[in-house]
C-alpha cells in the first residue's frame, strides 16, 4: 500500500507487535486497534512507557472513528480511520519519518 522503498515487518497479534518493535526497533510503527491479546491501544500503551521505543511515531488505524481522541491522547502520533485511501496513511508515514 506505501510503495517500494519501505521495509515491512508484520505481527499477528499486540504481543507479538511488541516482542517484533524491541527486537527490530523500527523507524515508525502502524498498528491497528484491532488485534488478538493485546488490542492497538494496549500496545501503544507499552510502547510509550519503553525508554527505548516511547519516541517512536506511531500511527493508529481503526474502523472505530470514535477511538481517535483516544489514540491521541495515549500517544498516537497520528490516526487513520478505515476504510482509507492509501494517500491517507501515507502522507502521514512520510511526514512522520522526515522527522
Amino acid at each position: 500500500m506505501l510503495g517500494d522503498g519501505y521495509r515491512f515487518v508484520e505481527a499477528e497479534d499486540g504481543e507479538q507487535a511488541l516482542e517484533v518493535a524491541r527486537a527490530e526497533r523500527p523507524d515508525l510503527i502502524v498498528l491497528d486497534v484491532m488485534l488478538p491479546r493485546l488490542n492497538g491501544l494496549e500496545v501503544l500503551a507499552e510502547l510509550r512507557r519503553d525508554g527505548e521505543l516511547q519516541s517512536v511515531p506511531v500511527v493508529i488505524v481503526t474502523a472505530w472513528s470514535h477511538a481517535h481522541s483516544l489514540a491521541v491522547s495515549s500517544g498516537a502520533d497520528h490516526f487513520v480511520s478505515k476504510p482509507f485511501d492509501p494517500d491517507d496513511l501515507k502522507g502521514p508515514v512520510e511526514e512522520l519519518l522526515e522527522r
